[in-house]
């Protein structure tokens, strides 16, 4: 139902009246517009920014070093002043495009400059030098994923091969350490939740501190399900039976704690996540039907099947006595 008819049975209702309703219609619009704006603002300054690498790439063995470099640092500079003038103005929607655009181009610039000075040092130097010169933009930054991938960027530091190692102890093997493991990643992001109700409103660490720990968590949970919960029904029961035991009881976790919380997104959420992995375990077993034409059609039906399954869902947990 569109806003404008909601409003319409609202005030037929007389939940609001004509003047809210005009008020709240109003604002709407309104946020809309800024929306639009800022979307278009964005929209505009990569494909500009897009269209300067181009020519600068098409025309980059004719350039000098010194026409290279001086170039790179007037364009940093100007992405600086710009960011600058964007925070002092209260310009918010422009002020995330030049605070990205200067975290990368400090990337770029470090770059340029080991390629232009041959500098050795491999990846682990230069993300050193990237992460330290563009934190002040990544605090300045409200965008949470820019701050959850300055994290990936940070942690990477510590060994070149960080997420290899995590990924194959997780997903190599499906034993105690891995269950353990995905506790310890929701610990993480607890204690990431509980630093951001006390750290201060503008700092975003400890919010993206948390969704990337239980975003690692969900990962490593769907992981060892798909690796070992959806395959080995004759030879290891035992092991997929554990593993899918895991995985619904994760879910199952959530779900529990989404109700403590009164959080509904949460419940739905993973009810919807559980719901895609209860279809996965029934289509890993079906997969060679799946490459006949009947296999098509049915598997078209299952995917039209599951769409209504995921809309049912909403409305009864939207209905549930829980979330009153």
């Amino acid at each position: 139902m569109s806003l404008q008819k909601k409003l319409n049975t609202w005030k037929e209702q007389q939940f609001i009246t004509a003047e809210q309703c005009e008020k709240i219609a109003a604002f709407e619009r309104q946020r809309a517009a800024r929306t639009f704006g800022r979307s278009a603002f964005i929209i505009a300054g990569l494909l500009i920014g897009l269209g300067l690498c181009l020519i600068v790439a098409s025309n980059w063995h004719a350039l000098g070093p010194v026409i290279k470099l001086a170039g790179d640092f007037a364009l940093l500079g100007g992405l600086f002043y710009t960011t600058f003038w964007c925070i002092t103005h209260e310009r918010k929607g422009l002020t995330e495009l030049f605070t990205i655009l200067s975290f990368l181009m400090i990337g770029a610039t470090i770059g340029l400059i080991g390629q232009t000075f041959h500098l050795d040092g491999g990846w682990h130097s230069f993300a050193t030098a990237w992460a330290l010169l563009g934190l002040p933009f990544v605090v300045v930054s409200r965008a949470l994923f820019f701050n959850v991938g300055w994290l990936c960027l940070f942690f990477s530091l510590f060994n070149n091969g960080w997420w290899e190692k995590i990924f194959d102890f997780l997903f190599d093997s499906f034993n105690t350490g891995t269950v353990s493991a995905v506790l310890c990643l929701c610990l993480l992001s607890y204690a990431g939740k509980k630093l951001d109700e006390t750290a201060h409103p503008y700092t975003l660490f400890p919010k993206a501190f948390e969704k990337l720990a239980m975003w690692l968590a969900y990962l490593s949970i769907f992981g060892i399900g798909l690796r070992w919960g959806t395959s080995g029904w004759n030879h290891h029961l035992g092991t997929t039976l554990l593993a899918n035991l895991v995985v619904f009881a994760f879910l199952a976790g959530r779900m529990f704690l989404a109700i403590q919380t009164q959080n509904m997104i949460s419940f739905r959420r993973n009810a919807i996540l559980t719901e895609i992995y209860i279809f996965i375990l029934f289509a890993s077993h079906l997969s060679n039907l799946f490459m006949s034409g009947v296999g098509f059609i049915f598997g078209g039906l299952a995917v039209l099947a599951l769409i209504y399954v995921f809309k049912h869902t909403s409305l009864y947990i939207k209905n549930m006595e829980a979330f009153k």
